[in-house]
């Protein structure tokens, strides 16, 4: 690849006036560290920790072309005045590397102003991330973990062991041959596709409940041991869901592919696995309601519930009304929570859209940075 089919290395002059249309996202500083996500108001937050820093001197805005970070970026030794970004093919992979020019501003300056620690804040992102999901599905996995066949479960927590163990050795990984690193990338599929293979699993199983709500009786007794069944199966879909989203945040860790495009890809693959479930979950929920709504309690009944006078309710309560207000409760509360399943399952696939997208918004920051030729501050200049 030749230096003309790149674009070059952007690098803008940016006035002091200009300050209050970009976000400062992280400065790479130890003394002054703003989190990934912590973003500061523009104006308020630049005019304290940048104004006054760079007093006397010039700021200069640096972007790299689409496909690049600025950690991949590194001080050229064939040119003095490039410096060398690497080149990676269409799937992510190292394929080489490439000289890249900038203009206004000395290439040294660009390799020497802290390009490491915008790395590092990148990778702390990406980590703080993948360990926050990682620990919320340890929480939902000890509440469900009896609901999940045995063999179900142990494919789960394998791949979640491998995600929490290669995400902990990504930066040992970086100092090892590239075949090692590829190793590691494709164990981390394998568990991503032994999960989808859970998600399959679970989905074939709503066939079952499937004939039994069809051939169930339209009574409380008969049609609430399905409902819990259908509960059931969500929560292993749901965190099934978030382990799938983990194994992909790591996998674009050692892919080195954490761009907005790349995101939507892992988000797209998490959707596509998720719709046989989300379908026959919709056909199931439809079949439920039909049967809660054909349900009839007994002619009589005794009032029933916990509050107020019991007596004063059986006098001023007839024998058929208790019946039917009876009747009328157990359907309200079947369908609000048949109803509230599914917007579980939307809250949860929101989620998971969110984990990912934030780790694009990790790297898309990796691209850009402020520089008065000494120190940085990674920022968001996209407009809303």
């Amino acid at each position: 690849m030749s230096d003309k089919e790149l674009a070059p290395i952007s690098v803008e002059v940016v006035a002091i006036d200009d300050l209050n249309s970009i976000k400062v996202i992280a400065n790479t500083s130890k003394e002054n560290n703003v989190g990934i996500g912590e973003r500061a108001d523009a104006f308020l937050g630049l005019a304290s920790d940048v104004i006054d820093l760079v007093e006397g001197k010039q700021l200069y805005k640096v972007e790299v072309p689409e496909g690049y970070s600025l950690k991949d970026l590194v001080a050229s030794k064939k040119d003095p005045e490039a410096v060398r970004a690497l080149v990676r093919d269409p799937k992510g992979r190292l394929s080489g590397d490439v000289s890249l020019k900038a203009t206004g501003v000395s290439p040294a300056q660009i390799a020497s102003i802290g390009l490491a620690a915008a790395a590092m804040v990148v990778g702390q992102a990406y980590m703080t991330e993948i360990s926050d999901s990682l620990q919320r599905i340890d929480t939902k996995l000890e509440s469900i973990a009896s609901m999940i066949a045995g063999d179900q479960k142990a494919k789960v927590k394998n791949a979640l062991d491998i995600a929490r163990t290669y995400a902990a050795l990504h930066d040992d990984y970086l100092q090892k041959p590239a075949e090692a690193r590829q190793a590691a990338r494709n164990e981390i599929e394998g568990r991503y596709n032994d999960v989808g293979q859970v998600i399959d699993w679970i989905t074939e199983q709503l066939a079952g409940v499937e004939d039994g709500v069809r051939g169930a009786a339209e009574r409380e007794k008969d049609l609430e041991p399905l409902l819990k069944e259908i509960q059931s199966y969500e929560a292993q879909f749901g965190m099934c869901l978030q382990a799938l989203s983990a194994l992909a945040m790591t996998r674009m860790y050692y892919d080195g592919s954490m761009d907005d495009r790349s995101a939507l890809i892992e988000e797209q693959r998490i959707l596509d696995k998720s719709q046989g479930f989300l379908k026959k979950r919709q056909v199931l929920a439809a079949l439920m309601e039909m049967k809660i709504g054909g349900m009839k309690g007994a002619p009589i009944a005794l009032p029933r519930g916990t509050q107020g006078n019991a007596l004063k309710r059986l006098v001023s309560q007839t024998p058929r009304a208790a019946a039917k207000k009876q009747l009328l409760e157990a359907k309200v509360e079947m369908r609000t929570s048949l109803r509230s399943g599914e917007s579980k399952l939307r809250s949860e696939a929101e989620d998971r859209k969110g984990e990912i997208e934030r780790i694009a918004a990790a790297s898309r920051t990796a691209r850009t940075l402020l520089t008065d030729g000494t120190d940085c501050w990674l920022i968001d200049d996209q407009k809303d």
